[in-house]
């Protein structure tokens, strides 16, 4: 598909100076903001309302509702498509995504899964395009009719996705810059508890939801704290088990 038959959509949370470079990079393409500050962004961009604090996944199919082309590459406010990323992408079409890169380096080259619990960013740098289980959604190229499953607060409605879609192609050739942590700081508290609620709702209640806990508190372990993350793994499991019986997307 040709990059003008695709809306950029930008769920907005916090990192506004972020967003500012972002729409900077955006110059000239369509491009759509989810608002989910508390205050309301004062920008003359296209842009959707929500009433703050709403969460990735219910700010992503609000963009996605109002979009009209297509295809629509969702897109965290600190990330930052590098050259001809977002046309590499248009042109793959479907539900894809490139490679992310960070300070660290390649921070994502797509998503294994593993049936006992396990959730793993590959981290190597592809020749060529490839099949994936499951892309991060901090730039994703989507069919506008996708929806995300609302239940996750804040990580694994990516995953969830392109789960229940079958997969997704990574784009060897395009490349993305992720600062990340934007909205939650990777190594905090609400980081921890969110994690381990969208890991443990991507698989069936059980043994599983132990090796989550398990995997979760050996990485804040390795990370050396805050050991105030530790009660949070308690918690994100708790969200899991409120969040669970809710009916899922049709």
């Amino acid at each position: 598909m040709n990059a003008d038959g695709i809306t950029v959509v930008v769920p907005h949370r916090s990192a506004t100076a972020a967003l500012l470079r972002l729409l900077h990079a955006l110059e000239g393409r369509r491009v759509l903001v989810v608002d989910d500050t508390d205050a309301g962004l004062d920008l003359d961009v296209p842009r959707v309302r929500l009433g703050g604090g709403q969460g990735f996944a219910r700010a992503a199919n609000a963009g996605l509702a109002a979009v009209r082309t297509p295809a629509a590459i969702l897109l965290n406010d600190d990330a930052l498509p590098m050259g001809d990323c977002l046309d590499r992408l248009a042109a793959r079409g479907g539900l894809c995504g490139p490679v992310l890169t960070g300070p660290a380096g390649v921070e994502s080259a797509g998503i294994v899964v593993r049936g006992w619990g396990r959730v793993v960013q590959r981290r190597d740098s592809p020749l060529a395009d490839r099949s994936v289980a499951a892309l991060s959604g901090a730039c994703l190229h989507v069919p506008a009719s996708a929806r995300f499953d609302e239940r996750f607060p804040h990580g694994g409605e990516d995953v969830e996705l392109c789960l229940r879609l079958g997969g997704a192609w990574l784009v060897a050739g395009a490349r993305c810059w992720h600062e990340g942590g934007g909205t939650v700081h990777r190594r905090s508290v609400m980081a921890t508890r969110c994690a381990v609620a969208g890991q443990a709702l991507l698989f069936p209640p059980g043994w599983r939801t132990a090796v989550v806990a398990g995997l979760h508190l050996a990485q804040v372990l390795r990370e050396g704290g805050p050991l105030s993350r530790l009660p949070a793994i308690a918690d994100g499991l708790a969200d899991a088990r409120r969040r669970r019986p809710l009916a899922p997307l049709p």
